[in-house]
């Protein structure tokens, strides 16, 4: 086997420490990446947590050469997609992963960076957009199609069919039926169900979910550019 390139998990919060976990379960002889360190703004994030792996430095102060790798470890839709961007264009390299337990098709695409964690089901023809996250118990749906960087949270479903676009948040236990459709950077809340189409920048909560905010999305920067 070829020797394996360094792996370095962008963001150590919470997320960030949850992937620490999932990437070393995935048996070594099935990983062509060993996990280094993290990436991250605040020096002290690990600071009072078992974990040992240390913090190198902020993500742009990194020097990306393209023989490592980095996996993208922040839930927050608007920050991640902008940072790995960002990422990208200075030369980064991104992984994806997937848990062990994760029932991925053979027919659904992964785009570049996205984590799919425990017990996910990903369904045939299913398309990911790039530096997506897909949480634990999570069913996405036959033909569903996820857009960059969108984060799905905890026992979360999106039906067959239905379309998110890029930035999107959903909360735990969120239901997208079937040929939904969900614009760019629209917020669905925990337990929230919703059908038809959502705006884009649009904030739902309910069953059926009702809008509560309707604004343009955008997508901070984050840190220096």
């Amino acid at each position: 086997m070829s020797e394996k390139r360094d792996l370095f998990i962008v963001g150590a919060g919470g997320l960030g420490r949850e992937v620490l976990i999932w990437t070393s379960a995935i048996p070594p002889e099935k990983r062509s990446w060993e996990v280094r360190g993290f990436l991250n703004s605040i020096p002290t994030a690990l600071d009072g947590y078992d974990v040992a792996l240390p913090i190198l430095c902020d993500p742009l102060d990194f020097t990306y050469s393209g023989d490592e790798f980095v996996l993208c470890a922040i839930g927050d839709p608007c920050g991640k997609l902008r940072l790995c961007r960002t990422l990208l264009r200075r030369g980064a390299r991104f992984a994806s992963m997937h848990h062990p337990s994760a029932i991925v098709s053979r027919s659904a695409v992964l785009g570049p960076g996205c984590i799919a964690a425990t017990c996910v089901i990903i369904g045939p023809g299913a398309r990911i957009g790039a530096f997506s996250v897909v949480l634990g118990s999570t069913a996405i749906g036959v033909n569903a199609v996820i857009g960059e960087g969108t984060t799905v949270s905890a026992f979360s479903y999106v039906g067959d069919g239905a379309a998110l676009g890029e930035g999107v948040f959903l909360g735990s236990h969120a239901i997208v039926m079937p040929g939904t459709i969900v614009g760019d950077g629209a917020r669905i809340g925990a337990r929230t169900v919703v059908s038809g189409t959502v705006p884009a920048g649009a904030t739902f909560f309910g069953i059926p979910g009702e809008m509560l905010v309707d604004s343009a999305s955008t997508l901070p920067a984050y840190g220096r550019p």
